[in-house]
Formats: C-alpha cells, sequence, structure tokens
C-alpha cells in the first residue's frame, strides 16, 4: 500500500532530513513486517564463545598495558535515555495516589506488591535516600515513617524520574554521591587513561549538553588532582535525519491532533553515524547503567583490558594477512583461510579458489572488528550471542529477541537454547592496515529493522527502530565472543536494582 504524502507531509520530510522515498520504505516495512533473523544454532562454549584460562585473561590484559600507547583509545557511552523506566512501577503508585489516595495508602502501608515491597524494605539504603528526605523536610536521621511513604515516593519521582538516567545518582560514598555518568568516569581511569589523558564520548538527549559539562566538571577536576588524568569530553545526540515514521495498526501513517506526521527516534541504531564520527582507533562501548561502586573496578577493568588486548593481537595479524595479500606477497592462502575460520568465525566456501579466493579474503579482512564480553545467561532480557545465515553465510551476530519469529517453533526453540546473554561489553576497532578509518555505515544490515508497538494517547501505533548499534549496525564486522564473568554485568533498569550489592558502598 502506497502512501500518498501531501504537501504538508513533503514540508515535514525535508525539516528532518528524511526523502520521500526512504519514508515510503519505512511505511512499507511498518505494514509488511520487518524482517526476522535466521538462527543456525546458539553460539557456545568453544562453539563461537572463546573461554580463556585466568592464566590467558591475565595476559591479554597485560598486552593491552604493554601496547596502548601505541593507540588513541576512547569510550562510547550511550547515555540518551531518561530516568523515566526506572521509576514505571513507581509512577503507577502515583497515578492511583491522585485518583484515590485511600486506595494506595492501603498498598503503601501492606506492601503488596514485590517491587514496591522491594523498594520500601531497602529504602535507606538507596543513595538518593538523605537527599530526598530534606526535600520532603523530615530530618536527617530515623526511620521513615509509613504515613509519609508515598510522599517520599512522590519527591523520588518528581525529584529524578525527569533527569537523563546517566545523572542520577546511583552510589553513596559517605557523604558523596555519584552518579551513572560521575562513576563511569572513575572507572574509565582503570583502562581508558593513556598518556596521562583519556577520551570519553556520551550520547546524550538533545540540548542537555550543557547540563553534563556542568555536571562532570567537579568530577573531572579531582581526577585531574588525583590520578593525574586529563578527561577530554565530547558530546552527540541522534540526529534528527533518523528518525522513522509511525503508523497504525491499519498501516496508514499516524498523525497528531493537528493531522501532522509523527516522527520518533529510531532506536539505538541510530547511533552507528555517532560512532562512525569518533576518530580514535580502539574504542571501548558500553552501557551508562552497567557500573558498579568503585571497590570493584580493578576487577572488572580487567576483563575489559582482556577483550582489548585479544582485540590488538588479533588485528595485528588481520593488518599483516591485509597488507601482505594486497602487495601480493608470497602468503600461504591456507594459513590465512585458516585463520578467517579458526579465529574470526568466517566461513570459507571450499569452492572459491585461485583470484576468487584471494578477493573474497581480502574482503573479508577489510572490516570493522569487535570483541564482545559475553556472560552465562541468568534470566536477564536481551540480546545473546547466535549463529545466523544470511544470505547464504553464517555469521555470529547478537540476536534480540525482537528479531526471532518466535511462531516459528524451530527458530523460538534455538533462541530459547541460548546459553549467554549480551551485556554490551564491547571492543571496536575501527581502522584498516592502511591506517585508514573504516566508514562504519558501509558494514549495516538496513534489512535488521526492529518493529515495537507503542501506545500515543491511547493510540496504538506501530514503531520502527533502526538496526540496532550492535545487532544489525554491526553485522558485517568482523566478530568475536568472549566469556566474562556475569559480575561484571551489573545493569541498573529499575531503581530496586541499585540494592544490589555490586551498587553498595558498604
Amino acid at each position: 500500500m502506497k502512501h500518498i504524502f501531501t504537501q504538508k507531509d513533503k514540508l515535514a520530510l525535508k525539516e528532518i532530513g528524511i526523502s520521500e522515498s526512504d519514508a515510503q520504505e519505512q511505511l512499507h516495512v511498518l505494514q509488511n513486517g520487518a524482517n526476522y533473523a535466521q538462527l543456525e544454532r546458539p553460539a557456545t562454549q568453544d562453539d563461537g564463545i572463546v573461554v580463556l584460562s585466568n592464566n590467558d585473561i591475565v595476559k591479554c590484559a597485560k598486552f593491552f598495558d604493554e601496547e596502548k600507547p601505541k593507540f588513541s583509545i576512547s569510550r562510547f557511552i550511550p547515555a540518551s535515555g531518561m530516568a523515566s523506566r526506572m521509576f514505571k512501577f513507581l509512577h503507577f503508585f502515583l497515578k492511583r495516589y491522585d485518583a484515590d489516595k485511600e486506595t494506595l495508602r492501603s498498598y503503601l502501608n501492606r506492601e503488596k506488591t514485590y517491587k514496591l515491597g522491594v523498594f520500601l524494605g531497602g529504602i535507606e539504603k538507596f543513595p538518593f535516600f538523605s537527599q530526598i528526605r530534606k526535600v520532603i523536610n523530615k530530618g536527617q536521621s530515623g526511620t521513615l515513617e509509613k504515613d509519609y511513604r508515598d510522599l517520599f515516593i512522590k519527591k523520588t519521582v518528581n525529584s529524578l524520574g525527569k533527569l537523563p538516567k546517566a545523572l542520577i545518582p546511583f552510589h553513596k560514598y559517605d557523604a558523596e554521591l555519584r552518579t551513572a555518568a560521575e562513576e563511569q568516569l572513575y572507572f574509565s581511569t582503570e583502562f581508558v587513561a593513556n598518556k596521562g589523558s583519556m577520551n570519553i564520548h556520551f550520547t546524550i538527549p538533545p540540548t542537555t549538553k550543557r547540563a553534563f559539562e556542568q555536571h562532570l566538571s567537579k568530577t573531572i577536576s579531582q581526577l585531574n588532582s588525583t590520578v593525574a588524568v586529563q578527561t577530554h569530553l565530547s558530546f552527540s545526540h541522534q540526529h534528527k535525519s533518523t528518525d522513522t515514521l509511525a503508523c497504525e495498526l491499519d498501516g496508514t501513517a499516524f498523525r497528531d491532533e493537528d493531522g501532522v506526521l509523527v516522527f520518533r527516534a529510531g532506536g539505538h541504531g541510530s547511533l552507528i553515524e555517532n560512532l562512525n564520527a569518533i576518530e580514535d582507533e580502539i574504542i571501548f562501548l558500553s552501557n551508562i547503567d552497567n557500573i558498579s561502586v568503585s571497590k570493584y573496578h580493578e576487577q572488572a577493568a580487567l576483563y575489559k583490558k582482556m577483550l582489548a588486548g585479544m582485540l590488538i593481537s588479533l588485528q595485528n595479524q588481520i593488518h599483516h594477512y591485509a597488507r601482505a595479500l594486497e602487495n601480493e606477497d608470497a602468503i600461504d592462502l591456507i594459513e590465512v583461510t585458516t585463520f578467517l575460520q579458526e579465529k574470526l568465525n568466517v566461513s570459507v566456501p571450499q569452492s572459491l579458489q585461485g583470484n576468487q579466493l584471494i578477493l573474497f579474503l581480502k574482503q573479508k579482512l577489510n572490516r570493522p572488528l569487535r570483541v564482545c564480553g559475553m556472560v552465562k545467561n541468568e534470566g536477564e532480557p536481551g540480546g545473546g550471542p547466535f549463529w545466523v545465515e544470511n544470505k547464504g553465510e553464517v555469521s555470529l551476530q547478537i540476536v534480540e529477541g525482537a528479531q526471532v519469529n518466535t511462531k516459528d517453533k524451530k527458530q523460538k526453540a534455538i533462541f530459547k537454547k541460548g546459553t549467554h546473554f549480551n551485556p554490551v561489553d564491547i571492543v571496536c576497532g575501527v581502522y584498516n592496515h592502511n591506517g585508514t578509518k573504516y566508514d562504519l555505515t558501509h558494514f549495516v544490515d538496513y534489512d535488521a529493522n526492529f518493529i515495537a508497538e507503542k501506545s500515543v494517547s491511547g493510540t496504538s501505533i506501530k514503531a520502527l527502530e533502526r538496526p540496532g548499534l550492535w545487532n544489525g549496525a554491526m553485522a558485517d564486522w568482523n566478530t568475536v565472543f568472549v566469556e566474562v564473568p556475569v559480575r561484571t554485568f551489573n545493569p541498573v533498569k529499575t531503581v530496586n536494582d541499585l540494592l544490589r550489592p555490586l551498587h553498595q558502598s558498604t
């Protein structure tokens, strides 16, 4: 069903930089469904996931420490998300509070729900406890009385729920509070700092750059004086041109009350352009909310350095082979083929011979490289590592549940057999053997879209999300998965996660 755009529509498309043909393609996908990943099998230990001994972990980390002065290094941290999801279950009770205070008070006093019970049971352990008590002017000590727990919830949501998640207090050290962004800077000194400086890039919500700079200025000054590290911050946000159209359930373009087309942020896959703008040779990629208190930083950094050490070692070999093939040096093609198959998980067709084989090897060697930490699956929601078939080629990919056709019993069964989870612990090598930076937009599977059902003002709609940053947006990278301990994964998806031991300083 082809959509007819009005003149008003065309002006709206032009304003954010989306062509009419691109808009038609987006609506076509929304109407007909996105392409599902074709899972062949889960990636498991020794079948797509490398498991290193403790001795090898230390060796790889040491190798990174020795080699990193040769490289420019940075850390890329998506921090565009708002904190509203952290407090979602508290919002539910606030709505009841506004509608019927007595009903809510009954819920609060009886602690009827599990999540609310956990929140109230651990209320004094939250890093922002004293901060919120000051706001409600109920003193600095003692037990929080039940008759104003509802007020504490309201003040917490009103004070923190509208902030970016990066600016939420995550940890407390005596009288010092550290937000997620501040703690990430302290953690980065363990592995990003290089020759007395470190480069950190945050993707942030539009119009918040000044707030981030002001918020982090004190931490930067402390790091400069205490650990002698000059911190260089940079920021970006999702480009409006990566927004996508929404449609109603019948496939027609969704419009607001004024009849204007509705555009939505295209998901974290839109950030491939932001990542592409980073000029450093080695880039650590991780989520803003995966961070523990400082006493665990050194141990967690060991695994970051291990991943980076593996990346440098593999990259050195890749560049050696690519340079030899480009210069037509004498080289054993069987050796190169074996390297691709056994170290980079690339399937090399046996039918290829001579120049065809050389062209294939060159193509596969000349790609960005990512080494990704994987933890054993303990029931966390999210994607995981799988062998995926695409256009006749099987490769390692990170697959989200939304990419799987759960109506296909075989595909559903394969997905359920996944043994590992993707904690977004990735190190990227983005330069080729000639010192030229790859254009990362050339290695995206643009067909790997997501479709999500959303609700806008009570109307159900379909929203299109672009290929995920570590899913379809990196589909054509050389990929290596390595097992890392589950303790390196400490996300804060709800406020109650801050009560977990790795977020408590005492």
